[in-house]
């Protein structure tokens, strides 16, 4: 007999878990499906775009090598519907350039690690990501990656605030990216609340990530104000890291921070 008050909830008879896919229109099913792909694939081709320009990572690097565990996993390596391993792979080409510009531009954001550190670091979570992704959605039984998605989506979002605070600035971000980015991880969870209705975890995860992409927004607009740099202008002047409240961002050597090891004609910081 136990001392303590009796619990308030009970544990559920069928874990929810098991619960599987409800049986979803195809028309409804396109109607949140699509716009999760489109959402995500207009993110990551800004992102390339941007990140060309700024020579800053548009996606956190360590979050990128996350992105390619699970798209490469559940493309290649573990089952996967049909649909869903089409998306992934499609996802997966714009990581895999994604992925190049992290390990070249990467290092910028980390300065107290030399290139080749960051790089060694960079791969190790990749690999863990990897390992990861293969047990969780196996132990989930996730067939479509949703559980596995959702998950990783909450650090994601979070990450790009992290980002935007260490920067002190909007470099390698755009408005357009941040937009691209919300409807896109709107839609998922959508997709996933139609699809698995009776799945509660999702419904705590969805409206975490999407608060925290809705911050994301705020937060980078009232950093572009503060720099001058018009927010909805598709070609915004390059911005300058760590530049000051109120000050310009525009100017010779915009995009390169001053910070040690890293000058207007390095591509990378160095080791």
């Amino acid at each position: 007999m136990s001392w303590l008050p009796p619990f308030l909830i009970p544990m559920s008879e069928v874990p929810p878990v098991t619960v599987g896919a409800a049986d979803v229109p195809d028309v409804l099913f396109a109607a949140v499906a699509g716009p999760t792909a489109l959402g995500w694939m207009v993110t990551y081709i800004l992102s390339i775009r941007q990140a060309s320009r700024d020579r800053y990572v548009g996606i956190p690097a360590y979050l990128v090598a996350v992105n390619i565990a699970w798209e490469f996993s559940l493309t290649f390596l573990l089952e996967q519907t049909p649909t869903q391993r089409q998306i992934n792979f499609l996802w997966l080409v714009f990581n895999v350039v994604l992925l190049y510009q992290a390990l070249r531009y990467g290092p910028r954001d980390y300065p107290g690690l030399s290139a080749r550190a960051f790089r060694w670091t960079l791969a190790g979570v990749l690999v863990w990501a990897s390992v990861v992704v293969m047990v969780g959605a196996n132990e989930f039984h996730d067939i479509d990656g949703m559980y596995t998605g959702m998950i990783i989506q909450v650090p994601l979002s979070a990450s790009f605030i992290f980002l935007l605070r260490r920067r002190g600035s909007s470099a390698g971000q755009s408005m357009y990216i941040a937009v691209a980015k919300t409807v896109g991880s709107l839609f998922a969870g959508l997709t996933a609340f139609v699809v698995y209705p009776s799945h509660h975890l999702l419904q705590v995860l969805v409206p975490t990530y999407v608060a925290l992409d809705l911050a994301y927004v705020v937060l980078l607009h009232k950093a572009m104000r503060r720099e001058g740099r018009p927010p909805w202008a598709f070609r915004t002047p390059t911005a300058v890291t760590g530049a000051p409240a109120g000050a310009s961002s525009t100017g010779p050597g915009a995009g390169q921070a001053p910070r040690a090891g890293v000058g207007p004609g390095s591509d990378d910081a160095t080791a």
